[in-house]
């Protein structure tokens, strides 16, 4: 144990700990407002369901536009300013619900937190490129992440426990994120960066002109329209189709946040070892068998096992695919790459659930038709990843400085 608290450096630990905080905050209330409208309100499921792609369509834009600001303004100004952007909203939605106000002006604000939440993503991802030598940030972002589960269930089951009131959940939440935004802001330091060149800084297009990247990015959007099938296409299939009470489908996919707890470090360890294009590779490929093997699952333990599956996919692509995306970047441009990855991953899982809601549709008495695309997606991101390594051979292993300490690293936390 003393070794693994040493592994990494107060900096990291500092935000894998406000990452469980601000995930609880935010789990313990945001997940809940579709059904606060449509239960409590009797809004049309239609009306909710704009709401919440807009929200998603401004959470997009958030990212981007938050790695590029983590670039100019700095990174502990962008976390601190997104969340007060959170604490403040979420303040609001808890005075809306109390005073009645209109869907609409639920709706506004809501958009408006996810605007101003995402904001924090790419800033702090760059501040872990910053923060971790080449060898281990993969596994540093793995950690965080785990940081993120850990505070995302903490959430939903405090919630469960704690109260029914929408009012007292957002309003806890709101204090959440304003405690949060207390110590970022006395604790957290900046961590130096590469200097902006004199000149004016490269156009927005130049991220295009990086082939390699736009191939990353390709693979991730591929990737991500499957990701997004964990919980509504799997709740969905496993509900209407596979007639599994939705009490147990909760535990099912509870098997998901238990592994990726479980494994996301001794994955990205083995990613070290193999690279980070073939741990990407292979996530693909875990992907592409999970959700193919939907089509034959019957009863809740194989449904278990198939996301089982997904999950080892998961723990494997998702910090390899943000650690390949800095590889990839000029180090003063770590927030733009960040926020340009982040927004194809954003486009892909918005896409996600209508892709499989349309097909199950469709073709009812045809599970295979809906799995199999999903499946041959996967298996296409697979091979799209595989072409970074063969056409420009990159991430087939570890970068020549791997291992040697970070010219970049912040310095202790006091």
């Amino acid at each position: 144990m003393p070794h693994f608290l040493r592994r990494y450096s107060p900096e990291l630990w500092l935000l894998f700990l406000g990452r469980i905080v601000t995930a609880t905050g935010y789990s313990f209330s945001f997940p809940f407002f579709a059904l606060f409208c449509a239960n409590t309100l009797r809004i049309e499921t239609g009306r909710i369901g704009t709401a919440l792609a807009l929200s998603g369509f401004a959470g997009a834009i958030a990212r981007f536009c938050g790695g590029e600001l983590a670039d100019r303004v700095g990174r502990k100004f962008v976390m601190q300013a997104a969340l007060a952007g959170r604490a403040l909203t979420s303040a609001g939605i808890a005075w809306e619900i109390a005073t009645g106000q209109p869907f609409w002006m639920l709706a506004a604000t809501f958009i408006a937190s996810n605007f101003t939440g995402q904001l924090f993503e790419p800033s702090s991802q760059a501040y872990v490129a910053d923060i971790s030598t080449s060898r281990m940030r993969a596994e540093s972002f793995g950690f965080v992440r785990m940081g993120i589960n850990a505070g995302w269930a903490l959430g939903m089951v405090l919630n469960a426990i704690v109260t029914e009131s929408y009012v007292v959940t957002f309003s806890v939440t709101a204090c959440v994120f304003t405690l949060s935004l207390v110590l970022f802001s006395i604790i957290l330091r900046e961590p130096p960066r590469a200097p902006r060149a004199p000149e004016a800084a490269p156009p927005l297009s130049a991220v295009f002109a990086n082939r390699p990247f736009v191939l990353l990015a390709g693979a991730a959007v591929l990737l991500s329209v499957v990701w997004a099938q964990l919980v509504p296409g799997t709740s969905m299939y496993a509900s209407r189709f596979a007639h599994i009470p939705d009490g147990t489908i909760a535990w099912i996919l509870a098997v998901n946040g238990t592994g990726v707890f479980l494994l996301q470090i001794p994955a990205t360890r083995v990613m070290g070892r193999i690279g980070l294009v073939p741990a990407l590779v292979v996530g693909c490929t875990f992907y592409g068998l999970g959700y193919g093997s939907f089509t034959f699952c019957t009863a809740s333990w194989h449904f278990a096992v198939a996301i089982g599956v997904v999950t080892c996919g998961e723990v494997l692509c998702a910090p390899a695919g943000a650690s390949l995306a800095t590889e990839l970047a000029p180090l003063a441009q770590r927030g733009r790459y960040l926020g340009a990855y982040m927004l194809a991953q954003n486009s892909g899982q918005s896409v996600g659930p209508f892709v499989s809601g349309q097909l199950l549709q469709l073709y009812p008495a045809h599970p295979a038709v809906t799995w199999f695309t999903i499946a041959g997606l996967a298996f296409s991101s697979a091979a799209s990843h595989a072409a970074i390594a063969r056409v420009f051979g990159i991430g087939k292993s570890l970068p020549p400085e791997a291992g040697k300490p970070a010219e970049n690293a912040a310095p202790g936390a006091p």
